[in-house]
């Protein structure tokens, strides 16, 4: 668990690094290493390796967007968005780890992902509106709106890099597997 979760906050570090900049909540990666750690890793390996990358840049490290860190970064406008990996990964971690890649376990993979991104919205997006004093419509195109196709983008590789390598990854963390599960419907 410990390698692992490693490994997964070294990649949402990474993540967070290829930035495209549009307005004050800039579109990463790193939401998507998010939901690979939990739908990979399951619930605690995914949720020790945001905490550990949240940790790490509360003491000042520079793995948060933009290569900044601190504590001023948590009380910033993306600060919600910051706290709002916590919920998005235990959303996919729920469920994550099982090495079974049916159509059903897609379907459900797929709506793990949408919730998720829902719930970084709904930690992240009131924060932006208190810390900017935005109304709501303005908090809306600025932190919502543009994001919804990168969001889908990623949801779909997440989706796709889960059903190719959950069996893997379950393998390398131990999870028992029921016979031949593995196979595609």
């Amino acid at each position: 668990m410990i390698v692992f979760s490693a490994l997964f906050t070294a990649s949402i570090v990474a993540g967070a690094y290829v930035t495209i900049p549009i307005g004050p909540v800039p579109i990463t990666l790193q939401t998507l290493f998010v939901m690979l750690a939990g739908l990979l890793g399951g619930f605690r390996t995914g949720l020790f390796a945001v905490m550990l990358y949240l940790l790490l840049g509360l003491i000042g490290l520079p793995v948060f967007s933009g290569g900044i860190g601190g504590f001023a970064h948590f009380i910033s406008p993306t600060g919600g968005f910051l706290l709002g990996l916590i919920p998005m990964v235990a959303i996919v971690g729920i469920g994550g780890k099982k090495p079974s890649n049916t159509v059903s376990q897609t379907i459900v993979t797929v709506m793990q992902c949408f919730g998720a991104n829902v719930a970084l919205y709904a930690a992240g997006l009131p924060f932006l509106k208190m810390r900017l004093v935005l109304d709501w419509k303005t908090t809306i195109t600025l932190g919502l709106l543009p994001f919804i196709v990168g969001d889908v983008i990623k949801i779909a590789a997440a989706v796709v890099i889960t059903r190719l390598y959950r069996s893997k990854a379950a393998d390398f963390l131990g999870v028992a597997t029921k016979g031949d599960q593995h196979v595609d419907s």
